[in-house]
């Protein structure tokens, strides 16, 4: 739309001539990259679109400088924004009225160059060459299996200052449903909970088993109310990032959550903890246990979908190539959902599952062709 062009571009100056490639056609490459070298990617993507077209690498990467990340980001808003809306009735997957939202970062690879390590931060280690890494962070549907919120950082960027930041973005995407975040040990902090509880946001996460080991060396059943005592070591500036929370934290004297004890198939005790009072012991251990989605789908990112293949070590084209790599998973898990609809699961004997393998592929063969249909 001429809305999103203007949006999209760098400058007013830019996309204003024919070029060789022209604003929809970068669009539609970048989101149809294979993982391979550019030159490659370049004649592929012109013999699908049938021009003869040549250009050189340099001249792609010249278009590419002028085109803003943030397009793939809105472009996959309101790719969910037609889902989550239009289907509320009949395909959005809930779990008992609630969406089920998993925040968890991972370290992305980029490019060996001096430019990523002083855009990004390294790896530091003595053994080997210092490795340039960005941190990314991102919000996950677990039930419907979209990319809601991606953020990505300098490497070892705070994951709940990012965890923060997606709370507040992803509400523009569902703010008519009900959510749960779903956090791993990484999330837990005194501070954090407050500022969940305080907005309002419900949440199950897993305990770290250092803390508050005397609330739960107290509890006489697997599943109590609890109110954390706020402590004057538990109130150390060291453990707050925001005064003004630290503040009110201050007045409140403690926090009321619900922690439950559970036991693994492997004897091992798990402890969670939750400011949902509303469901119970069960349920809030099968919530948890659904976060484990997350970690299949940023396996899906890097080795399925080779989003870690960079093009550049330039931070606007990294950008790029992570938002419109979201965009494209989104896409595919679209195309998977549907078609695993269409199983009739009562003819098998055992569940059946589309390949995602086999999606990604197809789907990167055709996509340019559905791109470009009428």
């Amino acid at each position: 739309s001429k809305e999103l062009k203007e949006f999209g571009r760098n400058s007013s100056k830019y996309f204003t001539r024919k070029r060789k490639m022209d604003f929809e056609q970068l669009i539609h490459y970048i989101l149809n990259k294979k993982g391979l070298c550019t030159n490659m990617e370049i004649n592929n993507f012109f013999n699908k679109i049938n021009e003869s077209t040549e250009m050189s690498a340099q001249s792609l990467l010249d278009q590419r400088l002028k085109l803003n990340p943030e397009v793939f980001v809105e472009l996959n808003k309101e790719y969910l924004l037609g889902f989550y809306n239009e289907y509320r009735n009949t395909d959005v997957r809930t779990y008992k009225g609630y969406i089920l939202k998993a925040i968890d970062g991972s370290d992305f690879e980029v490019p060996n160059t001096d430019r990523a390590r002083k855009e990004f931060g390294m790896v530091k280690s003595k053994i080997v060459e210092s490795i340039p890494r960005t941190s990314v962070s991102m919000c996950y549907d677990l039930l419907n299996q979209y990319i809601i919120d991606v953020i990505p950082e300098k490497y070892r960027a705070s994951e709940l200052e990012m965890a923060k930041k997606h709370m507040n973005k992803d509400q523009e995407i569902t703010k008519a449903y009900n959510s749960i975040y779903v956090m791993d040990r990484n999330y837990v902090s005194l501070e954090f909970m407050i500022y969940m509880i305080k907005n309002n946001v419900n949440f199950v996460s897993r305990l770290q088993s250092t803390y508050y080991k005397q609330e739960i060396k107290n509890m006489k059943s697997s599943d109590e109310i609890i109110q954390l005592e706020h402590t004057k070591c538990r109130l150390d500036k060291r453990y707050f990032r925001d005064e003004e929370l630290r503040a009110y934290a201050k007045e409140q004297k403690s926090t009321k959550v619900r922690i439950i004890k559970y036991v693994l198939n492997t004897g091992e005790v798990e402890y969670l903890i939750t400011n949902m009072e509303n469901f119970d012991y069960n349920d809030i251990v099968e919530i948890y246990k659904k976060r484990w989605g997350i970690e299949t789908m940023y396996y899906s990112l890097k080795s399925k979908l080779q989003i870690e293949k960079f093009t550049s070590s330039n931070k606007m084209i990294i950008e790029q190539d992570l938002y419109s790599g979201t965009l494209v998973y989104n896409m595919v898990q679209t195309m998977k959902n549907e078609a695993e609809d269409e199983i009739q699961q009562s003819k098998y004997k055992h569940e059946m599952k589309v390949n995602e393998n086999i999606t990604i592929g197809l789907f990167k063969n055709e996509m340019i062709y559905i791109m470009l249909e009428e």
